[in-house]
């Protein structure tokens, strides 16, 4: 109920703040198990030495908060295609006391079917009461997952509505600060010398005699 900024990404998670980037950050010689627990892998005996039963036990009851129950907790994350690696990512952030979870463009890698299996986790969080956050610039995906919607123009806040309450055009409108139709008027424009010439470029069979130059202060397509 009151503002929070983290001073560090560690003080966030302890509180139970987590956030999945659009890179994952896994580790593929390393089994689903061992990134699950990184940080704190389980010990039994000498020191050094890695409780491994108890490890797939615990990675197991991860892996089935999204999802993931039937697959082996000794698969190397290298095996595993982006979808289920992303799971993996979902996972070890939902360990402990995960209260809002923050998804970075989580779709950007995915396949359609993976990107259902994601939406389906994502229905599963909420109704666990976890907070998301979810941010993306494929407006389809918002009226899926988002029950609220945040829009960002050159990092300022300029509007926060109900999803119900706006179409893809008028969040569109709202994101580039113009209405979609509208003409921009680029000004006068001082074409100057040429900067790139090509003559007779030729590839194969896929590009034949092509030539042209670009000049300084031009658009060029």
């Amino acid at each position: 109920g009151v503002p929070y900024a983290p001073a560090s990404r560690t003080e966030a998670e302890a509180l139970g703040v987590r956030m999945v980037m659009q890179e994952l950050n896994l580790l593929p010689t390393l089994t689903i198990a061992e990134n699950l627990f990184l940080n704190r892998l389980p010990r039994r005996g000498l020191p050094g030495r890695i409780d491994r039963a108890k490890l797939r036990d615990d990675a197991r009851r991860a892996m089935a908060q999204v999802g993931l129950d039937a697959m082996d907790p000794d698969t190397l994350v290298g095996e595993l295609g982006i979808g289920h690696q992303q799971m993996v990512e979902i996972a070890r952030n939902l360990i402990g006391d995960c209260r809002v979870l923050i998804l970075d463009e989580p779709t950007a890698m995915l396949t359609a079917r993976e990107v259902e299996l994601l939406f389906e986790q994502i229905d599963r969080l909420k109704s666990r009461g976890v907070a998301l956050v979810y941010i993306s610039h494929r407006l389809e995906e918002l009226a899926r997952v988002g029950d609220r919607v945040a829009v960002l123009r050159d990092g300022k806040l300029v509007n926060v509505d109900a999803m119900a309450n706006l179409t893809s055009d008028q969040i569109v409108t709202l994101m580039v600060g113009r209405e979609l139709g509208e003409r921009i008027d680029l000004g006068v424009r001082n074409i100057g010398a040429p900067l790139l010439k090509v003559e007779g470029l030729t590839r194969g069979t896929v590009v034949n005699d092509v030539s042209f130059e670009v000049r300084a202060g031009e658009i060029f397509g």
